[in-house]
């Protein structure tokens, strides 16, 4: 059974890598291409409608055409629009089809796949010359069927009144009803539009967009139900479970609910304006923040339930993992920059000029950063070593981004900024291998000599035989004969590098040196002070 799960994760997870390794299938057109096309085309109609001669007749040329065709669907007009098609060819299989229902198909499909240039469309009654079409017939533009690239054309027909008149071509309304049939809504979609209140909002039309909602929580409870069953499926195993569950609960639910969601939203028929939002890259790009983002947590997760439980490793790793966080979310923003059309270069120059400024606003800051790199990467200190600078002295318990917490020896907590503590002195305590032991004893000078080297010898036999004490510098020496005693120096190292352990050994020593000079009677010399007042000052203070 363990097995099992282990290759289901192995191959789970390898899906998931190469999903989101993937690159992103962006539209034709980017984001800052359409919002660009958007304010082209709001000013171009603007200004053709000043342009407009005042005499001129609604259809008499392209333009004219065209704006009225435009303002009709606009007001939802769908009778006077369809006085703008030529309906002269329909295929016998679409006369059922009204001219309400041809305009109205053909504005939807139109919207699905291109935006208008209305600056390219001519204000001449004969249109366009030096197009190479015949003089009666005028580009609209060109939408792609899976089969072909479907023309359509604007021609110049003669009305019921014998006025020459500009017209969507019979042969392009006859290719409506095809690109329908691919491209359009499905019945029930715009019958359910029919019984709620009519509306548009981020160019969904109302039904579009009460699908959207449903959408989105049908995305939300089914990749529940599957965070539930890969939770169940985890639970069989001891192995990396507790990693494993918290990378599904959030970052491969919201990976999986993202892609979920853009593939149901390919369905609704979006337009340009608001497929270019969600249908093109934006949801993916959404998608794989949280991806990366729980694989950077999965990845140090299961490197520190491999290397150390304790809480140590995770403290250390933390400033590292915080910062590749931030460096991957910033690449996957940028990358979303690049695909929406903006340019790059300009975005990473004004994001150079920023840092600079933050930097210099911000250089404490930066400074206990790089201060933290440096102890992760140095490692003088690590969590639960004892350690001392300057006057602080206590136990490392975190080593954050900004400071470092250490606990004094009175229980009192102290944060240090990590610029201070990579710029100074450090002991590290916990690292002392040997512990050395110090003393100097004072011995009365009316000590008798043979007693004193008795003493010596002594001295050395017990460090020389003394189990906890090593050969490193190992004397018991009588260094100075002072104005009022013997110094005796006697230094050793002891075998440990604990504090407690050291503070036993070194009372133990202690009392034997003890036993040692009351063994040779061996009196240890009081300091003394003389104070000598001279014959004059005897007198003084006598008459005083």
């Amino acid at each position: 059974m363990h097995k099992y799960i282990s290759l289901v994760t192995r191959v789970f997870l390898a899906l998931i890598f190469l999903t989101a390794s993937l690159q992103v299938n962006t539209q034709e057109l980017t984001l800052k291409q359409v919002k660009e096309r958007e304010e082209t085309a709001k000013e171009a109609v603007a200004q053709a409608q000043l342009n407009q001669r005042a005499n001129t007749i609604v259809g008499s040329t392209p333009l004219s055409t065209l704006l009225a065709l435009g303002e009709a669907v606009k007001d939802k007009d769908y009778t006077k629009a369809s006085k703008y098609l030529d309906l002269r060819y329909v295929p016998e299989e679409y006369k059922h089809l009204s001219a309400e229902d041809l305009v109205r198909q053909l504005v939807i499909v139109w919207s699905q796949q291109r935006m208008l240039d209305i600056s390219t469309i001519s204000d001449e009654p004969e249109g366009h010359l030096d197009d190479g079409l015949p003089k009666y017939r005028d580009l609209l533009g060109v939408l792609k069927s899976k089969d072909e690239n479907l023309v359509i054309y604007l021609q110049r027909v003669t009305d019921d009144n014998g006025n020459k008149t500009w017209k969507i071509s019979s042969n392009s309304v006859a290719k409506i009803p095809v690109l329908w049939q691919e491209f359009g809504y499905h019945p029930v979609a715009e019958s359910i539009g029919q019984y709620l209140p009519d509306f548009t909002i981020a160019d969904m039309q109302n039904w579009q967009f009460v699908s959207f909602i449903f959408i989105l929580l049908g995305a939300w409870y089914i990749t529940a139900i599957f965070r539930w069953l890969m939770l169940q499926l985890v639970s069989y195993s001891d192995v990396y479970s507790k990693t494993m569950r918290r990378f599904i609960r959030v970052p491969l639910r919201l990976f999986l609910f993202f892609i979920l969601l853009q593939w149901a939203v390919g369905y609704l028929g979006l337009s340009l304006t608001a497929r270019v939002w969600l249908d093109s890259g934006t949801l993916s790009y959404l998608a794989s923040v949280f991806l990366s983002l729980g694989i950077i947590e999965f990845t140090f997760a299961l490197y520190v339930s491999r290397a150390d439980q304790s809480q140590n490793v995770i403290a250390i790793l933390k400033p590292l993992v915080t910062t590749l966080k931030i460096i991957m979310v910033i690449v996957i923003i940028l990358n979303w920059f690049s695909d929406a059309g903006f340019n790059i270069t300009t975005i990473v120059t004004g994001l150079g000029i920023g840092s600079l400024a933050v930097a210099l606003a911000a250089q404490k800051s930066l400074e206990n950063v790089f201060g933290a790199f440096t102890l992760f990467i140095a490692r003088p200190i690590k969590p639960g070593d004892m350690c001392k600078f300057g006057s602080t002295r206590g136990r490392v318990e975190e080593i954050g981004l900004r400071s470092t917490k250490i606990r004094k020896l009175n229980r009192a907590v102290v944060h240090v900024p990590n610029s201070v503590i990579a710029s100074m002195d450090l002991e590290n305590i916990t690292e002392i291998d040997n512990r050395q032991f110090e003393k100097r004893l004072r011995i009365r000078l009316e000590t008798p000599l043979d007693k004193l080297k008795v003493l010596l010898n002594k001295m050395r036999d017990l460090l020389e035989h003394h189990p906890n004490i090593i050969e490193l510098e190992r004397y018991a020496r009588l260094e100075e004969i002072g104005e009022d005693a013997f110094i005796i120096v006697i230094n050793v190292y002891f075998n440990t590098g604990g504090r407690i352990k050291y503070k036993e050994l070194e009372e133990i020593l202690n009392l034997q040196l003890l036993e040692l000079l009351a063994e040779l009677d061996i009196k240890i010399a009081i300091p003394q002070q003389n104070i000598s007042i001279n014959q004059a000052s005897s007198t003084a203070l006598g008459q005083s």
